[in-house]
C-alpha cells in the first residue's frame, strides 16, 4: 500500500466522521463521492471559480457537504501531521533513550515494567486550532456558515474522541 492510498485512507475516514454527524443523509453517497473528489481533488476549487465567473454562485446550487469534508480533512491532517511531527521532534530524544534503557535493561524495574506506548493526544489549544482551520476551509469553500460550523465541531468532535 502506497503513502498516498494510506493519507487517502486517513482523509476518507476523517472525512466521513464528520458527514456522519455534520450531513448523515449524505451517507450513501460518500464512497462515490470520495473516489470522485480523490480522482480529481481540485476539481472543487475549480468548479467553484467557474461558477463564479459564469455568475452563478455555489448558493444558487445544493452544496454537498461530503465533497468540503474531504478537503478540509486533508488539511486538517497534514496540520497534525506538522504538530506531531514537531512534538516527535521536541521529545525525540527523550523517546529515544527511554527505548535504549528498556532494550539494554539497565534499569530492571523500568524493563519490568515497560512505558504504556499510547498515541499522543491533541492539546485543546491544538483542538482549536483545528476548528478554526476547518471552519476557514470550509468557508473558502463556499460551504454555507451553519453547515460551516457544523463540519468544523464535527472534525474537532471526531479527533477529540479518537
Amino acid at each position: 500500500m502506497s503513502a498516498q492510498s494510506v493519507d487517502d485512507a486517513l482523509v476518507a475516514a476523517l472525512a466521513r466522521a464528520s458527514v456522519e454527524r455534520a450531513a448523515p443523509e449524505e451517507l450513501p453517497l460518500f464512497r462515490a463521492t470520495s473516489t470522485a473528489y480523490f480522482e480529481n481533488p481540485a476539481a472543487l476549487e475549480q468548479r467553484r471559480s467557474r461558477d463564479e465567473m459564469l455568475g452563478f454562485g455555489v448558493d444558487a446550487a445544493v452544496m454537498l457537504v461530503t465533497p468540503v469534508a474531504l478537503a478540509v480533512a486533508k488539511d486538517v491532517i497534514e496540520f497534525i501531521g506538522t504538530q506531531l511531527r514537531a512534538r516527535a521532534e521536541k521529545e525525540g530524544e527523550g523517546a529515544i533513550d527511554r527505548v535504549l534503557n528498556r532494550l539494554l535493561r539497565r534499569d530492571e524495574k523500568e524493563a519490568a515494567s515497560p512505558e504504556p506506548a499510547g498515541v499522543p493526544e491533541l492539546t485543546d489549544e491544538q483542538l482549536e486550532q483545528v476548528r478554526a482551520l476547518a471552519l476557514e476551509k470550509a468557508k473558502q469553500l463556499k460551504l454555507s456558515d451553519a453547515k460551516a460550523e457544523l463540519l468544523a465541531e464535527s472534525l474537532v468532535g471526531s479527533l477529540a474522541t479518537a
